[in-house]
């Protein structure tokens, strides 16, 4: 399955195809539903056409067996009545209720379908199956004619009743025939349609991918294709186009390849230039943008020479943690740029106040530290604390306000590690 969607996908005849017959089918089965209900309501006439001529033929009996109320007579004319294909119910109501009938199925005062057997006794549903409860009717009044009187004396009414399973049983060899009918010219169609794209543009389109394909990219060539027509086609112009570009590329890799071989001789004397550029950009990428102290890496890059350096010979060595007090608040009060300037100032304060080996830089944010190489742990307090309050000193403009800030330094020694 997952094979035949790949397929689909990259075959543009079998999308073509399917696209095709897509629509067409939703053309056909629109159609076929349309003719459907056309032979359905045609049937339906047919039905009422024929329910209103048994008046002439059973009109009369009826209205004796009422105007007599013959019981019996009644009862068999309604049954021969509802023998007829066309009916599934008659009910009949007489003007004084006396001779009132229903056999099969008939409408009660609210509409509902009811059911009655032969003697008009009620029972339970008879009918099942598409359309049995759909009923329509078709209703005419009874009237007694007899030499005694002048004009005709109305009896009651008679209703007969038909559903539209009667209508699809009638109509149920039609509909097989329009449905066979249109399957078959949909897969005909199909058929048909499938065998001409698939000859004259599924095949060349898939030898032209696979020649393709085979091409070699460094030296291409122009291809052929085995095309059925005769006349200019789209496809045998892409085939003279591709020829055409592929004639191109090759002409134009060797005048690249040449161009290449020029530039190379012109490079080599650029080569030295680029490779000390190269060192610099290096250098600078253990700096921080900002503050131009060294980064994380750097910082503990050198950091670890430095400890080698100190355990090596012995000697002493000392790490002061600073971290800018409310660094968040600042830059939420003041601004950003005022946040930078802050880092910056503070950045160049420690540098001014530093030996040249101590080792200074940015850890992240407004966190930084620094090696104090031969420097014991007293000494590495007594230079902390002259920090923080050379810090604490730094003052910034911002529009009519001046801001100030505080510092935390954290020192530790060679063996122990004190906070202030």
């Amino acid at each position: 399955m997952q094979s035949l969607l790949n397929h689909y996908r990259r075959s543009m005849a079998l999308h073509l195809l399917l696209v095709i017959f897509g629509v067409y089918f939703l053309v056909a089965v629109l159609v076929t539903v349309v003719q459907l209900y056309k032979e359905y309501d045609n049937t339906k006439k047919e039905f009422y056409n024929e329910i209103q001529t048994l008046p002439a033929t059973f009109g009369k009996g009826i209205s004796d067996s009422v105007w007599t109320y013959n019981q019996e007579l009644l009862q068999s004319i309604l049954q021969g009545m509802y023998n007829l294909p066309i009916l599934v119910g008659i009910k009949v109501q007489s003007l004084d209720d006396k001779m009132d009938f229903k056999i099969g199925a008939v409408f009660n005062e609210q509409n509902q379908v009811e059911y009655y057997n032969s003697k008009g006794q009620p029972t339970e549903q008879a009918l099942t199956g598409l359309g049995s409860n759909a009923l329509f009717k078709h209703e005419f009044p009874i009237y007694y004619q007899g030499p005694a009187f002048d004009q005709n004396i109305p009896l009651g009414t008679v209703t007969l009743y038909s559903n539209d399973q009667l209508v699809f049983e009638r109509l149920k060899y039609g509909f097989i025939l329009i449905l066979v009918n249109s399957i078959i010219k949909t897969f005909m169609l199909w058929f048909i349609i499938y065998f001409f794209i698939n000859k004259y543009l599924g095949k060349p389109l898939k030898e032209f991918t696979y020649k393709i394909h085979q091409q070699d990219t460094q030296s291409p060539k122009p291809i052929d294709l085995a095309i059925n027509w005769t006349d200019k086609n789209e496809l045998i112009i892409l085939k003279d186009s591709y020829n055409q570009m592929i004639e191109s590329v090759n002409k134009y890799q060797l005048e690249l390849l040449e161009l290449n071989q020029e530039l190379d001789e012109k490079i080599k004397p650029r080569t030295h230039d680029l490779e000390l550029a190269k060192e610099k950009a290096e250098l600078l990428a253990y700096k921080d943008p900002l503050t131009h102290l060294y980064n994380r890496r750097a910082f503990f890059k050198y950091g670890q020479k430095l400890i080698n350096q100190t355990l090596q010979h012995s000697a002493s060595l000392s790490l002061i943690m600073i971290d800018i007090d409310f660094f968040k608040k600042l830059n939420d009060n003041y601004s950003h740029a005022l946040g930078d300037q802050a880092l910056i100032a503070f950045a160049d304060t420690l540098t001014s106040n530093l030996r040249h080996n101590d080792i200074l830089g940015r850890l992240g944010g407004e966190e930084f530290a620094v090696f104090l190489p031969n420097t014991d742990e007293e000494s590495a307090i007594t230079i902390a604390e002259t920090l923080r309050i050379l810090i604490s000193q730094i003052t910034l403009q911002h529009e009519q306000a001046i801001v100030q800030f505080t510092a935390s330094l954290g020192v530790v020694g060679a063996t122990q590690q004190r906070q202030r």
